[in-house]
């Protein structure tokens, strides 16, 4: 382990005088031999260039062409035509700092004056809301004891009659839409969306097994109509006063859709062993003849996307001034403390647009203003490249 092996004395001159033995060898070889290796290796070189040239040739397109349209069976070969050889004329733009520069002040030119025209409309929308579920008022005796306030569940309560008042930051100009606001009430939630049945209040006698668990009462009849999302229709109501008392008049009709009206909910479908139970509903459920008379109802089986949504309860039809006192009696019946929610009445006029909504203008005034400083910096490059482009001219195609 300690010693090592002695090397051979001659392997270094062997070694040697093998590498003289090549190198003479390769001097002996004649020089003349190898130019017309070097010549053929460059003749072969240029006649696969002419091929290959020659092969992308207009002329040869032209008798692949034909080649393809001749009784000769191919398989599995496009036709030789210039679409198929992906050989039509194209357009090829060169995206240069000039070019970007006019094309993104361009497109600020035309999202800033949308979003000015959108802000504008909705900030002439007058909106006017108040909560009030934790009014005190409407809270109070809402839970008829200390076991149901532990629990948020009524037992044997009816709900709470409360007041809220309004008042008009500016004119609201006739129409004025009445909304109720509900606030963490996940509507959208898959299992909830599902558990309906519109062939039911369409008319149908069939029952659908998507109703579970409101398919059947605890007497085992069917309810009409059956589902979660009916179980947990909406029942407050609302009624309004001015400053002097006198009442002011609120439809309750042509809220809802007249595809709902006239297609989803049937003529004569009358509501049968519906939730009027106190303990959810604040005893009141569905009091129409008919599901296609009950337009609350019909808005309410419309289902929101978001937690936090609004639904139209009614509308005005007279104008209300500016600093007026608008009092709101509310029939507080919806339970929303059971599952932390929150509620609110909301009165608004609407627009050319629609509702107050300031989030699409100012969408519209960000993207504007961040494409005319892109288009400014975009100009800067154009007017002090910090390099030598390339010309244009010199590309392939524009030299064709």
């Amino acid at each position: 382990s300690g010693t090592s092996t002695p090397r051979r004395a001659g392997s270094h001159r062997t070694r040697a005088n093998d590498a003289d033995r090549v190198a003479r060898r390769r001097r002996s070889r004649p020089r003349a031999s190898s130019a017309p290796r070097r010549g053929a290796s460059e003749n072969g070189t240029r006649d696969c260039l002419r091929h290959f040239e020659s092969s992308n040739s207009p002329r040869a397109t032209d008798a692949m062409a034909a080649d393809a349209t001749s009784d000769e069976p191919v398989t599995n070969e496009p036709k030789g035509s210039k679409f198929t050889q992906q050989d039509l004329p194209a357009w090829r733009p060169i995206l240069t700092p000039k070019w970007i520069a006019c094309i993104l002040f361009a497109l600020g030119a035309l999202f800033i004056p949308l979003g000015v025209i959108c802000y504008v409309a909705s900030d002439g929308v007058v909106e006017v809301s108040a909560r009030y579920d934790d009014v005190a008022s409407c809270t109070s005796g809402f839970f008829s004891s200390d076991v149901e306030l532990a629990t948020s569940q009524q037992t044997l309560g009816a709900g709470t009659t409360c007041t809220v008042t309004l008042t008009a930051p500016a004119k609201m100009t006739a129409p004025i839409y009445v909304y109720y606001e509900l606030e963490n009430f996940y509507a959208n939630h898959r299992r909830y969306v599902n558990s309906r049945s519109d062939e039911q209040m369409s008319g149908d006698a069939r029952v659908d097994d998507f109703c579970k668990p409101q398919l059947y009462d605890a007497s085992g009849d069917e309810i009409t109509p059956c589902g979660l999302v009916a179980w947990s229709y909406f029942n407050d109501t609302f009624a309004l006063t001015d400053g002097s008392g006198a009442a002011i008049a609120v439809s309750e009709t042509d809220i809802a859709w007249d595809a709902d009206v006239d297609l989803r909910f049937g003529e004569n479908v009358a509501p049968a062993n519906f939730n009027d139970d106190v303990a959810t509903r604040g005893g009141s459920g569905l009091t129409a003849a008919s599901l296609d008379k009950d337009e609350h109802f019909i808005v309410w089986m419309r289902t929101a996307a978001l937690s936090t949504f609004r639904k139209l309860w009614g509308r005005i039809t007279t104008d209300i001034a500016s600093g007026e006192t608008i009092t709101v009696t509310i029939a507080n019946r919806f339970n929303s403390y059971k599952y932390g929610g929150e509620k609110r009445i909301v009165l608004s006029t609407t627009s050319w647009l629609g509702g107050k909504n300031m989030f699409l203008g100012g969408a519209y005034l960000g993207i504007g203003c961040g494409c005319w400083v892109a288009s400014f910096v975009f100009a800067y490059f154009h007017l002090h490249p910090p390099r030598r482009r390339g010309d244009a001219v010199e590309l392939s195609w524009n030299k064709e």
